[in-house]
């Protein structure tokens, strides 16, 4: 059984002096709120360290993560470990807990600092965590709500059949879209979904990769095909992400494969399933699991050898409305990729730019992994493909979005 994942020391360098600050406008004070660890949950980290870069103060709230300080700067970005440490499972009572726990000491402390920032934001998982932020808004502060993902649509996958709890979750979700002063979300979908629950503004900034760390490989990785072939996968580890299925589909995949191997990266409560899993099917020996959890920068570089991704969900009531950020940073690196397919997906991949399996079964994955990794020129022509449309998602267009989004709500108050 593989050691549950520990959080790791986190030093970023890529995202520190790309930028010379801004020396023609006053420092904005940002506050943002989160319940994940700080140090590897990419989108925050790209957003805070890239106000830092253009000159301004950011004071991050975060989870508890192992190892760390209470109160830590982490490029240039202060975060404040809150003493509440974060739950994955199957418990709608623990995910409540942890959002109620957190909450209150986050409320606490903006309480006491109710006039400290120009703009204050809220990540969402839950949406509910912007009423943190009363205080602040009482004081005159704008609440940015950044919806990554909707609460609703996790509990829908995670609690089915629990409809008080789901018609909690819901009625929280609309009444914060409606507290907060504007909402941002990661795509048009998602932004669809949220306008019809609020008439205040919503932006997209989506979650494409920092092309400062996700760069094309200056030449395309080869492999042979008779030789070690690694599949990879990244990110959170959880039952509907599909990495049992991998596991199965690797079994037979080296039948006929037998360098083949999948390295997986990431944390979460579905670890234990797919070690066990591995040993049952007796190919321990070619999964190799995560011992921690990975910083952006320590992800580019376990990427370096992988010769093909997997992004290998099942569809639910969450992933059917996901763009997984795995697939933008393969595509973005030159990995080609196998995933499954959601709407989302699709608006934004063509056919021949990944190789989709529909549903993501043992059974498709075997069959996709074994012709992919056995015809690596059209492996490679697939990931050019990928990596074309990566051409129109760059962060350092988003950024500007982003930007824009934080000078009108800062501009707002200083008219207040």
């Amino acid at each position: 059984m593989s050691p549950p994942p520990t959080s790791r020391a986190v030093t970023v360098t890529a995202n520190s002096a790309a930028e010379a600050p801004q020396t023609d406008r006053r420092p904005l004070r940002i506050g943002m709120i989160v319940i994940s660890q700080y140090e590897s949950d990419p989108r925050v980290r790209r957003q805070a360290e890239a106000l830092v870069a253009r000159g301004d103060e950011v004071t991050v709230l975060a989870l508890h993560a192992e190892g760390r300080p209470r109160e830590d700067v982490v490029e240039g970005v202060r975060v404040i470990h809150l003493p509440v440490k974060k739950y994955r499972g199957s418990s709608a009572k623990a995910y409540l807990g942890l959002y109620g726990s957190f909450g209150a000491r986050a409320t606490a402390w903006l309480t006491r600092h109710p006039r400290r920032f120009d703009v204050l934001q809220a990540h969402s998982m839950p949406e509910a965590l912007v009423f943190a932020g009363m205080a602040q808004r009482l004081a005159g502060v704008p609440l940015l709500l950044d919806v990554h993902d909707l609460t609703s649509k996790l509990f829908a996958a995670k609690f089915e059949g629990k409809s008080a709890i789901m018609s909690g979750v819901r009625l929280s979700e609309r009444a914060a879209l409606r507290f907060a002063t504007e909402v941002m979300t990661v795509h048009e979908e998602y932004a669809d979904l949220v306008r019809a629950d609020t008439r205040k503004p919503v932006s997209v900034v989506m979650n494409c990769p920092d092309e400062r760390l996700f760069r094309p490989r200056p030449e395309p990785l080869r492999w042979d095909p008779d030789g070690e072939v690694v599949f990879s996968y990244h990110g959170l580890i959880a039952p509907r992400h599909g990495l049992v299925n991998v596991v199965k589909a690797l079994k037979d995949v080296r039948e006929s494969m037998p360098g083949a191997r999948v390295q997986i990266r990431g944390g979460g409560d579905g670890i234990d399933e797919v070690a066990a899993t591995a040993r049952e099917l007796g190919v321990e020996d070619a999964v190799d699991l995560p011992t921690g959890l990975y910083s952006m920068t320590e992800i580019v570089g376990e990427l370096a050898n992988v010769h093909i991704g997997l992004v290998p969900s099942m569809l639910d009531p969450w992933t059917e409305g996901v763009l997984p950020t795995k697939l933008l940073e393969y595509s973005a690196l030159g990995v080609p990729c196998i995933t499954f397919r959601n709407p989302v997906i699709e608006r934004y991949f063509p056919e021949d730019a990944v190789t989709y399996v529909d549903p993501a079964t043992p059974e498709t994955l075997r069959e996709a992994m074994i012709a992919l990794a056995k015809d690596p020129d059209r492996a490679l022509a697939q990931a050019a493909r990928a990596a074309t449309v990566m051409e129109g998602l760059r962060w350092s267009a988003q950024k500007e979005i982003y930007f824009s989004v934080i000078d009108r709500l800062a501009a707002r108050k200083n008219r207040g």
